[in-house]
């Protein structure tokens, strides 16, 4: 039986590690404080433009009252909650932030 020829092994060509590489590498394990702070509004990509739905079951009654409201008032039905939704919001948030 014909033995096989057995090819010469070949080292791998040696590659330079650059600098910011092995910073990077360094930094793997460790916790970036910054990044645990951001919170989700604080986020680059999150605009103020852009407008989210929320699909809001209420009471009927309480729709009727807050329909009341808008038929009586400058309020639309949306602003109205809105406005008054947006400082529970802040107040809960500063609550729970300390």
């Amino acid at each position: 039986m014909a033995e096989k020829k057995k090819s010469a092994l070949r080292s791998t060509p040696s590659i330079k590690k650059s600098r910011s590489l092995d910073q990077f590498a360094a930094a793997a394990g460790a916790r970036n404080i910054e990044h645990e702070e951001l919170y989700p509004w604080e986020d680059p990509r999150i605009r103020e433009d852009v407008k989210k739905n929320l699909p809001l079951r209420l009471p009927e009654p309480l729709y009727m009252k807050l329909k009341y409201i808008a038929d009586h008032t400058p309020y639309s039905m949306n602003s109205f909650i809105l406005e008054k939704l947006t400082g529970e919001i802040e107040e809960e948030i500063t609550a729970l932030l300390g």
